[in-house]
């Protein structure tokens, strides 16, 4: 499962870098215009989106490098999977 979350080059965390950057102040349309523009030109030019994100000068005014590398964490949503399984499959 890792390694095919890993072939989206971290446009999982979109939404996630979209909703900080409403938290710090832009409005959703521009939040959204944004990490698309980053999101398509990861998944065009095979890019991890957290290096063009933080490379963006425009995002990277808003939101610093150490919180984007916070954002683009798998194991925060990975944290209830042996209850989740457990739940599953008794």
């Amino acid at each position: 499962m890792l390694k095919n979350l890993n072939l989206t080059n971290g446009v999982v965390f979109s939404q996630e870098v979209m909703l900080k950057l409403t938290q710090k102040g832009i409005s959703r349309e521009l939040a959204y215009r944004k990490v698309q523009k980053n999101a398509k030109k990861s998944i065009e030019k095979d890019i991890n989106l957290l290096d063009l994100l933080i490379s963006d000068k425009e995002v990277s005014k808003l939101i610093s490098e150490k919180e984007l590398k916070q954002i683009f964490v798998y194991k925060k949503h990975f944290k209830n999977i042996n209850r989740i399984f457990k739940r599953v499959f008794g």
